[in-house]
This record gives structure tokens, C-alpha cells and sequence, in this order.
């Protein structure tokens, strides 16, 4: 009978071992994929310099694969030197069991793009770049 004990708690930690690893390798996938995803939109605003629509990074961001479900942000910030833009990517993991979704934001910024180089958009303020959920 003690065997028999043993033998099923060491099955409950292999279990709980097993639920606990993969959700960290899910957690960490995740938050890979959103990495890329906020260092495209970056590259995509430093390549043209700040020049650009909203229509064109989201049909870029649709053209990489991403979905249109996948919650951003993107403000500009004007410094003496230049425009600062700031991208804000949001991860939404669902909690079923619990029945709650945790929502963590991943930011980024691009380096000082020069006034003068071309006209750029306002894109601060009411006038943010952003793509959220419809739910």
C-alpha cells in the first residue's frame, strides 16, 4: 500500500511539473512573437523616418502575419533634436480556469529621427496610432 502512496505522489509532481514547463515555454513563445512584432513596427518607422501613415504600418503588420486582434500603439514625441517614437505592443494571455485574461505591455522606442528630414505625421495625442480589440 505504501508503494502504491509513493507512486501517485510522485505522479502528481511529474503532473504539476509538467503543466508548470509548458506554460513557461508558452509564455516565453508568446513573448517572443510580440518582440518581433514590436521591432518591426520600430524598423518599419525608422527606415522611412517617421514618414508614413497608420494605413501602412497596419498593412504591414497584416503583410507579416500578424492578427488583426493583436492590440498596439505607436505615439510621437517631439524633442528639440527630433521626433521620439514610442511603440507600445500588448500581450494578452487568456487564464481559463480562473476565467480572467492579464494583459502585459511590451514598449519600445525608436532613435531620434531629424526635424526638417521630411514632413511627419502628428501622430500624438488624439491622432495615436493604435489597433486594438473590437471585443
Amino acid at each position: 500500500m505504501r508503494e502504491s502512496v509513493g507512486g501517485l505522489m510522485l505522479l502528481k509532481i511529474v503532473i504539476i511539473f509538467l503543466v508548470v514547463y509548458i506554460g513557461f515555454m508558452a509564455i516565453v513563445i508568446n513573448y517572443g512573437k510580440y518582440f518581433r512584432f514590436k521591432n518591426a513596427i520600430i524598423n518599419r518607422i525608422e527606415q522611412n523616418e517617421g514618414y508614413g501613415t497608420c494605413g501602412e504600418i497596419r498593412d504591414m503588420v497584416l503583410s507579416v502575419g500578424y492578427s488583426p486582434q493583436d492590440r498596439y500603439s505607436i505615439t510621437a514625441t517631439r524633442t528639440t533634436r527630433g521626433m521620439i517614437y514610442k511603440v507600445k505592443v500588448y500581450i494578452t494571455f487568456s487564464l481559463p480556469i480562473v476565467r480572467s485574461k492579464v494583459e502585459i505591455p511590451i514598449t519600445g522606442e525608436t532613435r531620434i529621427i531629424e526635424l526638417g528630414i521630411k514632413d511627419f505625421e502628428d501622430m500624438s495625442g488624439d491622432n495615436a496610432c493604435t489597433q486594438s480589440n473590437s471585443n
